[in-house]
């Protein structure tokens, strides 16, 4: 295993791991909002949405920030070549 792919790993683990700890603080959070309003199952859904959402979000910017419509495009990894139909000279 190469130190990129490694590197890579363990940014994707990390990313996962971030996602997981969003979701159940979100969801954790939407429970103690239901206790205290008395509206039973909404704020954990929303709690549970939110969470997914943001996880998932921040999953993509990790694994491949060039998909995300807005904001923060990606470097390309040191391993892939530059593509070579767009030249630097040519923009």
């Amino acid at each position: 295993m190469t130190k990129l792919t490694k590197q890579r790993s363990t940014r994707h683990m990390g990313a996962g791991l971030t996602m997981a700890v969003v979701v159940g603080l979100f969801a954790y959070l939407g429970h103690l909002l239901d206790g205290l309003t008395e509206l039973e199952p909404l704020f954990l859904l929303l709690g549970l949405l939110l969470g997914a959402v943001g996880g998932f979000l921040h999953v993509v910017a990790v694994a491949a920030p060039e998909m995300l419509p807005f904001g923060r495009g990606g470097k390309p990894d040191q391993d892939s070549s530059p593509d070579s139909s767009e030249s630097p000279d040519s923009k």
